[in-house]
Parts: structure tokens; C-alpha cells; sequence
């Protein structure tokens, strides 16, 4: 349930900080701890030997550039893993595959008027189905006998349920989740980095010349962990042992926790690769077929669509960016056109006369009707600055050396609001607050909502598969085989 409300492109945040704190000291199943719940007084100290037999490395992944150009970034190990070891767990919440589903405004004004239609054209099949002993007592009665041929609605969620030609779109969510092809179920991972775990087959590749092939081989498999899954608390089953309808009724959706294991020995800085699944890579194979780009441009997020012409992710501006044009000089050499500059920036922060100083500065401004003056504000490092929730579209104006000389730059610029803001927080209508001084560091380059190529039109969209691997619960497998 949101706390706040969720504006278009918010990200989501929730608070795992104390499943993870009893993870690592191993003590997911330690009713003590369970019956004290969030006690502060609990002592959480525990012996290192015992650490080290009960308790789970929650640091062996750190993220990374992948060797692989269709990976961009990926999960490296931090150390050594010898083979067999637990890589990460991977605890997951239960989704409906149903609610992944959407579509376009557009496209809803196109459903709604073909099922207004579809509606009158049954109603017009509606007929009077009399046989001739009912025909020939509604001449004597006077009374016809009417039968509806008007079936169910197939519902929503089916593609009957969409004018011909029309499918679902299905979200980016779906490319992280774990499913299998005859269930209703998704289960969404939310690990340390587990998500930066890119695909590779599990077996060595060999192409017609009868050569290796470079391709990657998977090093880790994923299994339950039966030590950290925990029992319903309402009803005490096996969330496993669930049917679907029972499993995403539950109050409390987690205690679902798989892990990743080794497969060989995985050496430092390694990038670890797990096999998506038979079905995947087949979806993957047929998606390059069509779009032969996403194969080989390096799109820095992996499985996405042929990018935009004047594309850039923002992670590679963030690199390559060492100062920031300001937006005069944007003007002769603008930046792609799915990147916006942002920066860290608190409007209360410490500034409790922001408003009537930029309410009297900007009226004068007016009434002498002339050029905009601009009043700078200095910026102001504090703690927790650094937090996203801070981070808010800006524009560049200006920029000048920190030192005379110097090659550090310190920039002016127009800080705007963004959605989802506190009302403290939030700059007042028609106020342009400029604020000086800021630090490189203190800006962003960020993606605009939907401008990347993993939401162009037909990128790919294919859950990770877990057929093959015989771990998915068959209490969950509630749809039908396609084959």
C-alpha cells in the first residue's frame, strides 16, 4: 500500500531493512526474534562462528560493465565463490501475470467503442427460438418464447476481450520477474543486485565450424532455499503448496526466498549468468530476427529495441559529461533528446525565506518591465542531500571555475519541481528559483519517462523462464499448455 501517492514514472520504495538485518545474521527463522519483531532493545550480536554457519553473505554481487555487448550492465562477483556456495539469496513477491498487462489511452478508446459495437450486434442476435409445438401455443396463447444467445464477455484479461488485431502491452517489470509458461504466477526477485544477473545457455555453444563459440555459459542455478522460506502466518501453509487465488490473498505477501548457487568455481570480478530458460532465449532469437540492431548496438541495458537515432542512455552521458552545457550552448549543440539534466537540491532546506524572497524579486521583476533579473541562491550541501527523493529537473545557465584557472566547475541553474514533491518542497507557481554554486557532483543525467528504447514500440518483453529447471510449484501451474 502507498504511504503517498505514486505520480506517473515514481519510483517505488519499500522497507526490507529488517528481513535483510535477520537474513545476514541468520535469524529468518529465530522465533525470538520473530515474537520481538522490530525491537530495538533485541540483541542482535551473534558469535562469528555461528555467523559464518547460520548467517548469508549479502555482499557477493556488486554491479558492473558486462564483457557481453547485448548485456550492458551486469552483477559481478565481489569474491571468490567456491562451487556449490550460496551466491545471493534472492527472496521474490508473488505477482499476477494478469496485472502486468496494459494498454495506451488510445487504445482503451479504441476497446470501448468495439465492445459498445460488439454489445448492439449481440443484442441484435438476440432472436425467438421457438420449436413448433411452443409456435403453435403462442398462436393459441398469444406468447413468444425468447432465448438469449448473448454468451459471457471473455473478461478483460483475453485477448478475445480485444478488437482483432489489438494485444495486451505488457510492462518492463515482466523482464525481471521469474515465471513458468502454464502459470499465472510471476515472482518479482528483490535482492542485492540479483537483477543485474544477465542470460547466458548453460551449455557451450557451438557453431557450424565445429568451434566453441565466445558465448558466455551460465555459472549459477537457482533453487528454494527451504532454510529462509517462511510458513503463511494466517493460515500456516507452505506458500508453495497455495493455489494462486490463495497465494496473492495472503495479508503478508512475503517468506518466498530462492537463491543462487554456484555452479563452479567463480573468481573475483567475474560476472555471474544464469540461464534464462529454453522459451526465453527462443523469444530473445525471434525478437533479433525482426529488430537485427538489438544484437549488436550496445544500448547499455540489455534485450531492449533498436535505440533512437539520437540516443543515449543516461548513465553513459553521466560518464562521458565532465562539464555540463549550459542551455544557451545547448542551443548550437543540444543534448539526445531522451536525456534531461537534474540535480540535488532541497527548497526548504535551511531557505525558510525562499518564498517571500523569490515572491518580492520576481513581482519587481514584473513591474519594472524589464529582462528578467536573476538572484542566485547559494546552494547548500546538507545531510541526506545525496537522497533521490532530492533530485529534481534543473536547467544550466552559467558556469565558472571554482578556481581562477582551475578546471573544476561551479554551475548556475533554474531548479524546477517534479512530480510527487512535498508541498514544502515544492517551488511556487510562476517563481523561477535559481540557485548558484552547485557542484558537478551534484547533478544527474536522467532517462525522460518512456523515451528509452526498452519502451519503443515492439522491445521485448519475456519473462525469465523456469520450466526447465523443475522448481516451480505445480499448485501454481493453473493455465493451460499452448502446445
Amino acid at each position: 500500500t502507498a504511504n503517498d501517492g505514486i505520480g506517473e514514472g515514481g519510483e517505488v520504495w519499500v522497507d526490507r531493512w529488517w528481513w535483510h538485518q535477520r537474513l545476514a545474521l541468520g535469524l529468518a527463522n529465530d522465533k525470538d526474534i520473530i515474537n520481538n519483531n522490530h525491537d530495538d532493545n533485541y540483541n542482535y550480536k551473534k558469535d562469528v562462528r555461528q555467523l559464518r554457519q547460520q548467517g548469508t553473505c549479502l555482499d557477493n554481487l556488486q554491479p558492473g560493465r558486462s564483457s557481453h555487448p547485448d548485456h550492458g550492465r551486469g552483477a559481478m562477483a565481489s569474491r571468490f565463490l567456491p562451487k556449490g556456495s550460496i551466491v545471493a539469496p534472492v527472496p521474490v513477491l508473488p505477482v499476477p501475470r494478469d496485472e502486468l498487462r496494459y494498454l495506451r489511452k488510445k487504445e482503451w478508446k479504441e476497446v470501448e467503442k468495439w465492445r459498445k459495437k460488439k454489445r448492439k450486434e449481440m443484442e441484435l442476435k438476440t432472436i425467438t427460438n421457438l420449436d413448433d409445438q411452443t409456435k403453435a401455443e403462442s398462436r393459441e396463447q398469444g406468447v413468444g418464447k425468447k432465448v438469449e444467445t448473448i454468451e459471457e464477455d471473455d473478461g478483460d484479461n483475453t485477448e478475445a476481450a480485444l478488437p482483432p488485431g489489438m494485444k495486451w502491452r505488457q510492462q518492463l517489470l515482466l523482464n525481471y520477474c521469474f515465471g513458468h509458461v502454464n502459470s499465472s504466477v510471476l515472482l518479482f526477485p528483490y535482492g542485492l543486485f540479483v537483477n543485474f544477473i544477465n542470460h547466458a545457455s548453460s551449455e557451450v555453444v557451438m557453431n557450424l565450424g565445429d568451434e566453441k563459440h565466445d558465448a558466455p555459459v551460465a555459472n549459477v542455478g537457482l533453487r528454494w532455499s527451504d532454510r529462509w522460506v517462511e510458513r503463511d502466518t494466517v493460515s500456516g501453509k507452505d506458500p508453495r503448496t497455495m493455489s494462486p487465488e490463495e497465494l496473492f490473498s495472503r495479508p503478508n505477501p512475503a517468506g518466498l526466498v530462492l537463491e543462487y548457487v554456484a555452479l563452479r568455481d567463480i573468481r573475483p570480478n567475474e560476472e555471474i549468468l544464469f540461464d534464462y530458460g529454453s522459451l526465453w532465449a527462443n523469444a530473445w532469437n525471434e525478437h533479433v530476427r525482426h529488430h537485427p540492431a538489438s544484437s549488436s548496438d550496445d544500448n547499455g541495458n540489455g534485450y531492449g529495441s533498436p535505440p533512437l537515432n539520437d540516443y543515449t542512455p543516461a548513465y553513459i552521458m553521466e560518464e562521458v559529461a565532465t562539464n555540463l552545457r549550459t542551455a544557451e550552448e545547448q542551443l548550437t549543440y543540444p543534448y539526445p533528446d531522451n536525456v534531461f539534466t537534474a540535480c540535488f537540491y532541497r527548497y526548504s532546506d535551511g531557505n525558510d525565506d525562499h518564498y517571500d524572497d523569490d515572491k518580492k524579486f520576481n513581482a519587481q521583476s514584473i513591474n519594472t518591465n524589464s529582462k528578467t533579473k536573476t538572484r542566485a541562491i547559494p546552494w547548500k550541501m546538507s545531510r541526506g542531500l545525496f537522497d533521490m527523493t532530492n533530485l529534481r529537473p534543473c536547467k544550466v545557465i552559467d558556469r565558472e571555475p571554482i578556481q581562477t584557472g582551475g578546471k573544476k566547475m561551479a554551475y548556475t541553474a533554474i531548479i524546477q519541481n517534479r512530480p510527487g514533491l512535498s508541498p514544502e518542497e515544492q517551488i511556487p507557481k510562476g517563481v523561477k528559483h535559481i540557485v548558484s554554486g552547485i557542484p558537478r557532483e551534484a547533478f544527474r543525467f536522467v532517462d525522460r519517462p518512456y523515451t528509452s528504447d526498452v519502451h519503443l514500440e515492439g522491445a521485448f518483453r519475456q519473462n525469465i523462464g523456469l520450466e526447465s529447471l523443475g522448481v516451480f510449484p505445480t499448485a501454481w501451474l493453473d493455465l493451460k499448455s499452448e502446445e
